[in-house]
């Protein structure tokens, strides 16, 4: 019998805000599947190992770069794809981490589609999107009454976005935050932005001007504009 795929939403950064099913389904399962970008920790492991044991488990890491090649992509999700199904094989579940939401700009996603359109029973675990947390941490509502809300992803944003009414949130702003700063300034946007760095995380962050910023040390960074 085939094991299954959980996509697993790990929160933000603090460990405190996993949900209880996120760790159930963690403890269950024999792998735990993590995107490998190169660097030398594993952001969402971490937040796990900061509230349960995870030393025995299988893990698998999945080679994930940081590309907007799209054919590299392509690639590179096909393997993840074979590697998580052979697990399956073995009759193991499979938790793949991934922070945030599963279902917001997650890679998980890309390995999900693949697994279900070979066959394979796959499950999505939500988790405290980051956007959240950060208007938690400010103490703020993202919107009221009637107000929308843009989730943007920074590295594909267009000049239009600061146009939009209601609340805006950018994800991920490192390296364009030059571009989005300029934009905000141009707009008289500027004192209404608030970022926040690894939320929830060590190092945390909060920058309530982005006037005199040079640059974004976090690729875990998140810039919230209400007006």
């Amino acid at each position: 019998m085939n094991g299954k795929l959980f996509g697993v939403g790990v929160g933000p950064g603090d460990p405190e805000l996993l949900t209880l099913k996120a760790l159930k389904i963690i403890r269950d399962a024999k792998v735990i599947a993590v995107p490998d970008s190169g660097g030398e920790t594993c952001a969402s492991l971490e937040i796990v190992s900061g509230a349960i044991d995870v030393s025995k488990k299988d893990i698998l890491k999945l080679h994930m770069p940081m590309t907007k090649d799209s054919r590299a992509l392509d690639d590179c999700h096909d393997e993840a794809a074979r590697a998580v199904t052979a697990k399956l094989d073995m009759g193991y579940d499979v938790a793949f981490l991934t922070l945030g939401d599963p279902t917001v700009y997650s890679t998980y996603m890309y390995i999900h589609r693949r697994v279900a359109e070979a066959g394979y029973e796959t499950r999505i675990a939500a988790g405290v999107p980051s956007f959240c947390a950060a208007a938690a941490r400010l103490n703020v509502s993202l919107c009221e009454g009637s107000q929308p809300l843009h989730v943007i992803p920074a590295a594909y944003q267009d000049e239009s976005w600061p146009l939009l009414k209601g609340t805006k949130v950018l994800m991920k702003p490192g390296r364009e935050f030059a571009d989005v700063q300029r934009q905000l300034k141009q707009y008289g946007l500027l004192d209404k932005a608030v970022m926040i760095e690894r939320c929830g995380m060590e190092g945390e962050r909060v920058c309530r001007s982005l006037k005199d910023i040079d640059e974004i040390e976090s690729y875990s960074s998140i810039i919230i504009v209400k007006e």
